[in-house]
């Protein structure tokens, strides 16, 4: 589902994305666990696409630590931020329900529950079908644990950067894994000293682990499952904050 903060509010994206996490520059320390995944699994992962990236938080890091990668996002202003970040990055604009890149990668890495947004069945079937046939060797999901979320929620977060101060409000009814989220923005111009709102909204589809294996088929295998950014300490579905599937292919 296209929502503002990915499309015309991209730039925000970044504090945006620290302001709800409640932490700055997170994204170092999942690309430390990716990293981890492919010297544990092999140590000769090369290409890697980051799929549904955005701005490049991961995909940047990863390219600066040598791997050949390509970012496939649908947000075309995403896309043109990441590639003014990151000059030598590849990137590839299209959506997870129809992607047909014709192209095969070492590993694929789907971060920061991305994966959810593939709301049709039709489109999850593709969006896996793509994976098991064009990934060689890794694939990485990251989803939420929505066994822990409530049905009802409602939150305000505060950030800030050298530009902008944001407050977020964020409001979800969760049923039958379907998350229907409505956000309010108030967006701060140190620059101009104004204040602008903006109302945004995000639909979210959770995949089980069940799902997944399915989708992914035989000739796919869980080799890890995590509640966090460690290849220490497994998944609980009481208290871990993400599901994090690690499958390799079959030889």
């Amino acid at each position: 589902m296209k929502t503002k903060i990915y499309e015309d509010l991209a730039d925000l994206f970044s504090l945006w994305r620290d302001t709800t996490l409640g932490q700055k520059r997170h994204e170092k320390k999942e690309v430390d666990f990716i990293e981890d995944v492919f010297k544990a699994h092999s140590g000769k992962i090369k290409s890697v696409i980051d799929l549904g990236g955005g701005v490049g938080l991961h995909a940047g890091l990863l390219l600066k630590r040598g791997y050949d990668v390509t970012l496939f996002d649908q947000s075309k202003k995403a896309l043109a931020i990441a590639k003014k970040n990151y000059p030598k990055l590849k990137i590839v604009q299209g959506s997870f329900e129809k992607i047909n890149l014709n192209k095969k990668y070492d590993a694929a890495v789907c971060m920061w529950s991305t994966l959810s947004y593939v709301l049709s069945e039709k489109g999850r079937q593709n969006f896996y079908r793509w994976q098991k046939d064009y990934v060689r060797e890794l694939i990485i999901l990251d989803e939420a644990n929505f066994y822990r979320y409530p049905q009802k929620f409602y939150k305000e977060y505060l950030g800030e950067n050298d530009k902008y101060k944001l407050k977020v409000s964020r409001r979800w009814v969760l049923k039958n894994n379907l998350k229907k989220t409505q956000f309010v923005y108030e967006i701060y111009d140190k620059k101009t000293g104004k204040t602008k709102i903006v109302k945004d909204a995000e639909n979210e589809q959770y995949v089980t682990l069940a799902q997944m294996q399915k989708y992914l088929g035989a000739d796919w295998s869980l080799k890890y499952l995590r509640g966090g950014y460690s290849l220490k300490g497994s998944y609980d579905q009481k208290d871990s904050s993400r599901i994090i599937a690690v499958f390799t292919a079959k030889k």
